[in-house]
């Protein structure tokens, strides 16, 4: 049943409705797409869309793996694409400085 109201929606409405959904309250972390991986690697980033499962990497750090998701979502799924709320990288502070040079 819910496949045919999937249907029925734009991806847009779609993406936004998953974006209203609970928090699961057995959550391996506080962060969408971010899962449990292995003992060296603890956290596993993937996301679905269309379907299809995007697996995204490991990671050693919960908040590198949230601004990993952040980026595959905006590549992957667009302009509404649900993200985390994360504090920006280093990476991203350091780009946005004035003088900074991307290459």
């Amino acid at each position: 049943m819910a496949s045919y109201y999937r249907r029925k929606m734009s991806d847009e409405a779609y993406y936004l409705s998953q974006a209203r959904r609970p928090l699961r309250s057995d959550a391996f972390s506080p962060y969408r797409g971010v899962s449990k991986g292995t003992p060296t690697h603890p956290y596993r980033v993937a996301l679905t869309h269309k379907g299809v499962r995007h697996h995204i990497g490991l990671f050693a750090d919960e908040l590198e793996a949230a601004h990993a998701y952040n980026e595959a979502a905006l590549r992957i799924i667009g302009d509404y694409a649900v993200l985390n709320d994360v504090p920006p990288s280093q990476s991203q502070i350091a780009a946005s400085r004035p003088g900074s040079q991307n290459t």
